[in-house]
């Protein structure tokens, strides 16, 4: 079993639970249309810019913003963002940040009401005496920070299972 560190990197912390969600949260629509283009790589700086400005414009040492991965897909016809983050090395600290866009809405919708769910597969340790590792499925929304328990292996295609099957929980058939 590995050394956690006792808590999260800031930087690693903010970027995955706050900073990218704020962002997408401002207009999703908007979010989603950048990080499918050729700008993403910009934008995904300007964030990462955001978090260190934050943190008084220091910078890591033992990561980077293109560490940061970013991938797309679709689930459950939906269209996905998934950000493969550096690996975790505390407890709370994200493998992977997946936003799904859960509707459109009509063109005068405000860009603020469009819906999307933002889950991160989390780092965590069982309670038990053993401390092993695991990790946690959790899902940011409106409330704030809910936590499903145990997660799938770190693997993207599991990770996707998992959140399409809550994904199908609020949707009708």
């Amino acid at each position: 079993m590995r050394e956690l560190l006792s808590k999260p990197r800031p930087h690693h912390y903010l970027f995955a639970h706050e900073a990218v969600r704020a962002v997408c949260a401002y207009n999703p629509s908007r979010f989603f249309a950048i990080m499918a283009s050729s700008g993403q790589a910009q934008f995904i700086d300007w964030i990462w810019g955001l978090v260190c400005k934050q943190l008084g414009d220091q910078q890591p040492n033992d990561f980077k913003v293109s560490d940061i991965k970013v991938s797309l897909a679709r689930l459950r016809n939906h269209p996905v963002v998934i950000f493969t983050m550096p690996e975790p090395r505390a407890i709370a600290e994200a493998h992977f940040v997946v936003i799904v866009l859960t509707a459109e809405g009509p063109a005068d919708t405000p860009p603020r009401e469009i819906p999307f769910r933002y889950f991160t597969l989390e780092c965590g340790v069982n309670m038990d005496a053993t401390r092993t590792e695991r990790t946690v499925l959790c899902e940011w929304t409106k409330k704030g920070h809910v936590n499903y328990g145990d997660g799938p292996k770190a693997k993207i295609d599991e990770l996707l299972d998992a959140i399409g099957f809550h994904l199908a929980a609020v949707e009708a058939p």
